[in-house]
């Protein structure tokens, strides 16, 4: 009974043992992911943003008006 007791203590251990390894990869994979979905996110409002500076942001720091006018 005692040699049944320390073999399931040991499988226990090595189990235990066997999960900082797991952990590390899932919380790679969960930073891979949320990589992935920044990117992609950036790439999406690539557009909205590019036209956003270039209507608003570019005019006023050339000393027009937002959106409007030649500032040449």
């Amino acid at each position: 009974m005692l040699k049944l007791y320390t073999q399931a203590q040991a499988r226990i251990n090595s189990i235990r043992n066997e999960e900082d390894g797991a952990t590390a990869t899932e919380y790679a994979l969960i930073i891979g992911v949320a990589s992935i979905a920044i990117v992609a996110t950036l790439a999406l409002l690539a557009p909205a943003i590019e036209g956003f500076i270039n209507t608003t942001v570019i005019p006023a720091l050339n000393g027009g008006a937002a959106g409007g006018g030649d500032a040449g």
